[in-house]
């Protein structure tokens, strides 16, 4: 897992990392503050623990995509109702 962040301002990161399921590069804006979201990708990849126990102020696509760089249009794409 390559995880590439860029602070947008004090509140917000751009986050990037690979699609495991296109394996495209994609993008998302995450509502944490940049000191904060090293800290505990630090820690996550450190201890392994759950990652809706490291980052409960993130949603459910939010967290997915720390985890697999699957954004929810993709997930769609892969599981259609």
């Amino acid at each position: 897992m390559h995880i590439q962040m860029k602070s947008l301002n004090d509140d917000t990161v751009k986050v990037s990392m690979v699609s495991t399921y296109s394996g495209k590069c994609n993008t998302m804006e995450l509502p944490i503050r940049p000191m904060e979201f090293h800290r505990l990708v630090s820690h996550w990849k450190n201890t392994g623990e759950y990652v809706q126990d490291v980052f409960p102020m993130l949603d459910e696509d939010q967290r997915e995509f720390l985890i697999s760089g699957v954004t929810p249009d993709e997930w769609k794409e892969c599981f259609p109702e």
